[in-house]
C-alpha cells in the first residue's frame, strides 16, 4: 500500500532532522511534511476501496458456495428420486446424499470462515495501518500547534 510509503517517508524526515539542543524536538521542513499528510490523505480512499472490494469478494465467495451446496442437493434429491423403485439402491441413495449433503454443508462452513478470516486480517491490517496515519497526523498538528 502506497500509505506505508508516506508514513515511513514521514518517519525518516523526523529521524533524519536536526534536533533542538536540550530538547526532545527536531526541526523539519513544515511543507515537506504538509505535502505527504496531503499525498496520504488523497491515497487513503484507494486503500478503503480495496478493503470494500475484499468484502465484496469475500461476499461473492458466501453466495457461490451456497450455491454450490444448493446445486449438489439437488442432484442428491435427482439421482434418488430415479432409484425410488430399487429397495437397496434407495438406502445406498439416501446415505449417499446425506455424505453429499454432509460435505456440502461442511464446505460451505469452510470456504465462510476462510472468507471470513481473510477479510477479517484484511480489514485489521488496514485498522493498524489507518491507526498509524492517524497517529502520524495527530503528532505532526501536534508539532505544529507546539511552534505557535
Amino acid at each position: 500500500m502506497e500509505c506505508y510509503k508516506i508514513i515511513e517517508q514521514i518517519q525518516e524526515i523526523i529521524n533524519s532532522s536536526s534536533k533542538i539542543p536540550f530538547s526532545n524536538k527536531v526541526v523539519i521542513d513544515q511543507a515537506q511534511i504538509l505535502d505527504l499528510i496531503d499525498e496520504l490523505l488523497r491515497l487513503l480512499p484507494d486503500d478503503l476501496k480495496k478493503a470494500q472490494r475484499i468484502i465484496e469478494e469475500r461476499q461473492q465467495i458466501l453466495i457461490e458456495a451456497q450455491k454450490e451446496g444448493e446445486m449438489i442437493i439437488k442432484e442428491a434429491k435427482n439421482h434418488i428420486e430415479k432409484m425410488v423403485n430399487q429397495e437397496e439402491i434407495i438406502k445406498l441413495a439416501k446415505e449417499k446424499s446425506e455424505q453429499i449433503l454432509s460435505y456440502a454443508k461442511q464446505t460451505a462452513r469452510e470456504i465462510r470462515a476462510g472468507a471470513n478470516d481473510y477479510a477479517d486480517e484484511v480489514l485489521s491490517q488496514l485498522e493498524q495501518h489507518l491507526e498509524k496515519v492517524l497517529e502520524t497526523v495527530r503528532k505532526g498538528r501536534e508539532e505544529l500547534n507546539q511552534k505557535r
